[in-house]
């Protein structure tokens, strides 16, 4: 079973790689899309605040400024991490190996998770601010179907990591 597990989890990093290779390209013959509207937030500026541009400004805005940069770097790296120590229990079944790959893979969910919650909200606030220009400005290029591909992998990965944690 930590042999599945592991080719399950290769799976899933084979489409999350196919996702971020794709969600990134522009077609030759469309134009490349506009950078998104900077709006200024609605709170009132202090006297430090007031020299800031718009883009720090609404960075200041955010509820958690740099989560998505945090969870765009961790879910990849914890999720290749993990990968690594979860291939060194398949050739070792030292628990300490399941033990550790079982909760860096908990991270890595939950890294994707908070990634997927972050560019869901900024595309939904992109189309909004875009006035009728529709979806395609926001940030969340990536196919559904893939998305969900890769859900359903990482809940198998996790569902079967966790019977192997169990039995072992």
């Amino acid at each position: 079973m930590a042999i599945a597990a592991l080719v399950l989890w290769l799976c899933t990093a084979a489409v999350g790689s196919y996702m971020l290779a794709t969600s990134f390209r522009v077609r030759r013959d469309e134009p490349a899309p506009a950078p998104p509207k900077v709006e200024a937030p609605p709170r009132p500026l202090t006297d430090k605040e007031r020299f800031d541009p718009l883009s720090l400004q609404q960075a200041k805005a955010e509820p958690l400024p740099g989560l998505k940069d945090l969870a765009e770097f961790a879910h990849p790296t914890l999720a290749m991490i993990g990968f690594g120590v979860w291939f060194g229990y398949v050739v070792s079944h030292d628990r300490v190996f399941l033990a550790i790959g079982v909760g860096i893979l908990l991270g890595a969910i939950a890294a994707g998770l908070s990634w997927f919650t972050v560019n869901t909200r900024a595309s939904r606030r992109a189309a909004a601010a875009a006035d009728g220009e529709g979806p395609e400005t926001g940030p969340l290029i990536a196919s559904p179907h893939l998305i969900i591909l890769h859900a359903v992998g990482a809940a198998l990965t996790l569902l079967i990591a966790a019977l192997v944690a169990v039995r072992a």
